[in-house]
């Protein structure tokens, strides 16, 4: 392959990938408050896939180093690449869906059936926004059905620390990662570490954010 058809195929397939990950809401600081369950939600959805993107990608690259263009070569690393960064999406907005609707249970906005409603419809808003129809291994069904059977379970009333409800999407980072299991097992603390410490700016701004005004649920 010549040299300027190598650099139009790479380019071809990063915008490929992009192109998927785009469908994702692109991530901007707001400048607006969150006063309704609408807002409280689109913040989960686009916080989560802000995370997803940047904790997948920072870790996938890291790990590749120099050979890290490459991936776009190979048709079958892309398409894993896919599907681990939406499985990993899943798992960030099960962890953000939660942690929202938890603090507007502590702050006596909702009381505790509200809340189970309304992260059920996030949930799936966000899977169903921005799940690629090509993504042969992802199921919104499949997700949903474990979303729901980890909040009716989930203690809504206890005081519970941050870390604790972040749990998921530490830990599938390093499971749908497309990176050799050897190498992931060596990674493990390092790549848990990367997305608990990514959730610390994102909680912070939905405390800064939160000015609740939707009385009408």
């Amino acid at each position: 392959m010549g040299g300027i058809s190598l650099i139009s195929h790479l380019l071809t397939k990063i915008q490929e990938v992009w192109r998927m990950l785009g469908q994702y809401p692109i991530f901007k600081r707001r400048t607006f408050l969150l006063e309704s369950i609408k807002e409280v939600g689109d913040f989960a959805i686009t916080r989560s896939a802000f995370i997803a993107q940047k904790t997948m990608f920072g870790y996938v690259k890291t790990r590749m180093g120099t050979s890290y263009p490459e991936m776009f070569r190979d048709d079958l690393m892309v398409e894993s690449l896919k599907e681990a960064t939406m499985h990993h999406y899943s798992a960030c907005l099960s962890d953000l869906t939660i942690f929202v609707l938890k603090a507007l249970v502590d702050q006596r906005f909702l009381d505790c059936s509200t809340a189970e409603k309304h992260a059920l419809l996030i949930f799936r808003k966000g899977l169903e926004t921005n799940t690629n129809p090509s993504l042969k291994r992802f199921k919104i069904d499949d997700a949903c059905a474990s979303f729901e059977a980890r909040i009716r379970v989930f203690a809504w009333p206890e005081q519970l620390d941050p870390f604790v409800l972040f749990r998921e999407s530490p830990r599938s980072l390093g499971k749908w990662a497309p990176i050799a299991d050897e190498f992931k097992r060596l990674d493990q603390e390092i790549a848990e570490n990367s997305v608990s410490f990514a959730w610390i700016e994102v909680r912070k701004e939905f405390y800064d954010l939160l000015h609740w005004q939707d009385h009408e649920l």
